[in-house]
């Protein structure tokens, strides 16, 4: 409890200082007119939320998961938390902070060959990955770009940290993801809310209530 609650620390407060970091560096994309701008996301309140939200998603996979494959979830708990705040405040998820996001999950697949993992663990991570990738991009075909293609790119990163854990967790991840989308729309519909909403936090959301309720 003590490490693991040491370590959400380390991953907040790592998260909070190289978000704002980040949010400079990223490029803006061509077609966006009228987006707020990534370099002026870096309130006080926002960086607070992201450190918040990172500590607590890892303190949440170090008391529900093996640490064998925590180096994985740790870069779900800070990179996707922050691509998942983006995304809630500009409906936008910014290409390089997904690749880096890619990089960071591919590393820890690697770290946790350190700390007990296996080889299939790697090979789990990464058929889940492109099993949910290539899921979303089905459904995005099919909806005919019904929600943005970056919700596409962010699904490898939920495939990959619940398919290291278990065929199960990554279908409730998925369907548990889809549950919390559908409510966010339906209660926008009902508001008479039109246009896009953001997806990628009820995505990463999935990924954690399925910690608990595996």
């Amino acid at each position: 409890m003590l490490t693991s609650g040491l370590v959400a620390v380390a991953v907040g407060l790592l998260t909070v200082a190289l978000t704002r970091p980040l949010l400079r560096w990223l490029r803006e994309p061509a077609d966006a007119a009228g987006k707020l701008p990534y370099a002026e996301l870096g309130s006080v309140g926002f960086l607070a939320a992201c450190g918040f939200a990172a500590a607590a998603a890892t303190l949440t996979a170090g008391l529900t998961l093996p640490g064998s494959i925590q180096p994985m979830w740790w870069a779900l708990s800070s990179a996707g938390v922050v691509l998942a705040a983006i995304d809630a405040r500009t409906t936008w998820l910014p290409l390089r902070l997904t690749r880096l996001a890619w990089g960071l999950m591919g590393m820890g697949a690697l770290t946790s060959l350190l700390l007990g993992g296996t080889w299939s663990h790697v090979l789990h991570a990464g058929v889940g990955a492109a099993g949910a990738g290539l899921l979303y991009l089905g459904v995005w075909g099919i909806s005919r770009g019904g929600f943005g293609f970056g919700d596409v790119r962010f699904a490898p990163l939920i495939g990959a940290a619940t398919g290291a854990h278990s065929w199960s967790m990554l279908w409730s991840a998925l369907i548990l993801g889809t549950v919390i989308g559908a409510g966010h729309g339906g209660v926008r519909l009902v508001r008479r809310q039109p246009g896009g909403f953001p997806y990628a936090p009820s995505m990463l959301a999935g990924a954690y209530l399925a910690c608990w309720w595996l």
